[in-house]
């Protein structure tokens, strides 16, 4: 389950007594809902697992998912020019964010043509759940309070949606 080590901050945050694990399950679906929005609005990936993202074409492979350790391996795979299944790795350059994948050095992508469609699989996330940022954290804090407060997803939660987004504004990627 996703970033069950907060379940003790969410009991706190929602006024549940810490001994109090009868609701846990309605906890943990709320706690998995507010990581897949953060990550959603941010790609910041809270938890580190492997990610796949889809591309096309000759232009330049950035990954929206954030963060990528220096030594993750990215995995390309395509469709080759004779109709079989081709797997290669790229270079990973993450100088920047967002990170970029590009082909081994001295080489190109085999691509048949520019529409070509590919994947790119890396792992990428937070190894340890300290190493979340606390906005992002406060960002799902808020919306987990919002979905017990607010269950027909009225006004308190368009609210509660706002201020999380602003918490997280300052991790969102801003694609040019």
């Amino acid at each position: 389950m996703a970033l069950i080590g907060l379940l003790p901050r969410v009991r706190r945050q929602l006024r549940i007594e810490p001994e109090d694990n009868s609701r846990d399950d309605e906890l943990k679906d709320w706690v998995a809902d507010a990581v897949a929005w953060v990550e959603r609005e941010t790609g910041h990936i809270l938890e580190e697992r492997d990610v796949t993202e889809q591309f096309r074409g000759f232009g330049p492979v950035t990954l929206k998912a954030w963060p990528i350790k220096a030594d993750a391996v990215p995995a390309v795979a395509y469709i080759g020019a004779d109709d079989t299944p081709v797997s290669a790795t790229g270079r990973l350059d993450i100088s920047g964010r967002p990170a970029r994948v590009l082909p081994p050095s001295g080489s190109f992508w085999p691509f048949v043509d520019s529409e070509q469609l590919f994947s790119v699989t890396i792992r990428a996330g937070y190894g340890d759940e300290d190493d979340i940022p606390g906005n992002l954290k406060r960002a799902m804090l808020m919306l987990i309070t919002a979905y017990d407060q607010d269950r027909e997803g009225g006004d308190l939660f368009k609210k509660s949606e706002a201020t999380a987004r602003k918490q997280c504004e300052t991790f969102v990627l801003a694609l040019v």
